[in-house]
């Protein structure tokens, strides 16, 4: 009878200390968290496990020590594992995000994210495909920066990128923009007949256009030139779609200065959009084209250097698409990124209303409390970097 009863005591304790299950590029950010965790680096209750990027080789994570499991400009967590006091809440690109319920009861969380977020140290952490750990770099005292090719450690482990290039170049975005004259589609129609229109024997995109980012490696000034408009090109074999960057050349680039322009694809390349629709997955091989297959053309001091073009993949996972007249906006996101539009919004009211709700006595002591911790979290940074 006591045997008995110890076997249900244990089989209650291993039911309810099941973890989740997680894969081997989880599994490497678990373990740095909790070296973290264990070296007194991180005094929060929760850690946010953010996924920011993956590609052909890499995952890249943000870790950042909070006062609550999420943020109102992230999704909730799929996943928490709870480590001695703390909570590690991963957040993935390709996976479905929990409830409000749901996180609430796996995290323990009692406060609002109204008045809570992260503020502790943070971190960015290059885990490879196969689970091993790439690159730890602190940014916690890092100032706001305008892109994450800022972060030169972070360069190798971005699609496309080529060390030794005295001009780094890199894609910072690719958005398509669509002709107005086709005003009678709908969105659906619109995804379906988006690269080529039979009926209309040509493509329905009028550009493809973005942001490029310059930063010239070396201390001395350096010179871009071109003596055409085609500055870069997205190479399909033997075709290519070539893009022009709005600023005339020649630019002039100081030593070390970083420059962001803006580009856009040159006119009158239908074929090429035509010939993407000869592939299993015209849009994630259009895609991929971006990552892997994107050369610069433009000459630096003088000398041709086509060398291949950086890509950023953090916040790069499909194509926002856009028209003017009428106006519409959708995303065609890649293959295994979980869609979470439009979450920002109702989480926002979810946690508002629940904060209106609540006494004046409460809100009080909430805020005192947020305070408290924002100035530890301050303080902790402060010391850490002494």
């Amino acid at each position: 009878m006591r045997t008995t009863f110890l076997n249900l005591i244990l089989l209650f304790v291993i039911v309810g200390c099941k973890q989740p299950t997680i894969n081997k590029v989880q599994q490497a950010v678990e373990a740095q968290t909790k070296l973290l965790v264990d070296s007194g680096l991180i005094a929060n209750e929760y850690v946010v496990l953010y996924e920011l990027a993956i590609n052909d080789s890499n995952h890249i994570y943000s870790i950042q020590a909070a006062d609550c499991p999420a943020d109102l400009k992230f999704e909730y967590p799929s996943k928490i594992i709870k480590y001695k006091d703390k909570y590690l809440c991963f957040i993935e690109l390709d996976e479905a995000p929990m409830s409000v319920k749901e996180m609430i009861e796996a995290s323990g969380y009692s406060g609002n994210f109204v008045v809570e977020g992260g503020g502790g140290k943070s971190w960015l952490l290059v885990v490879s495909k196969l689970g091993e750990k790439k690159i730890l770099i602190d940014t916690s005292l890092l100032r706001e920066w305008d892109t994450y090719f800022n972060i030169t450690e972070l360069w190798p482990y971005f699609s496309g990128y080529v060390k030794g290039c005295p001009v780094q170049m890199g894609i910072m975005s690719h958005d398509v923009e669509l002709s107005d004259s086709y005003l009678s589609c709908n969105v659906d129609s619109i995804k379906r007949n988006l690269l080529w229109n039979e009926n209309q024997n040509t493509t329905m995109i009028k550009n493809v256009y973005g942001q490029m980012y310059l930063k010239n490696n070396t201390d001395s000034i350096v010179y871009l030139s071109s003596s055409t408009k085609k500055h870069y090109a997205v190479v399909d074999g033997q075709d290519s779609l070539y893009l022009s960057l709005g600023d005339s050349l020649s630019i002039i680039l100081g030593p070390n200065e970083k420059k962001i322009l803006e580009y856009k694809s040159l006119p009158h390349q239908d074929e090429f959009f035509r010939n993407l629709t000869l592939k299993e997955d015209p849009w994630e091989y259009f895609y991929n084209l971006f990552c892997r297959s994107t050369y610069s053309l433009i000459n630096v001091n003088g000398k041709d250097s086509q060398t291949k073009v950086m890509f950023h993949d953090i916040d790069n996972y499909g194509f926002n698409v856009s028209m003017t007249s009428p106006s519409i906006q959708f995303q065609i996101l890649n293959h295994g990124i979980y869609d979470k539009k439009d979450g920002e919004m109702s989480r926002f009211r979810f946690w508002s209303d629940k904060w209106d709700a609540m006494s004046n006595t409460d809100k009080q002591r909430l805020s005192d409390d947020a305070d408290e911790r924002f100035q530890r979290n301050v303080n902790l940074v402060k010391d850490n970097s002494k």
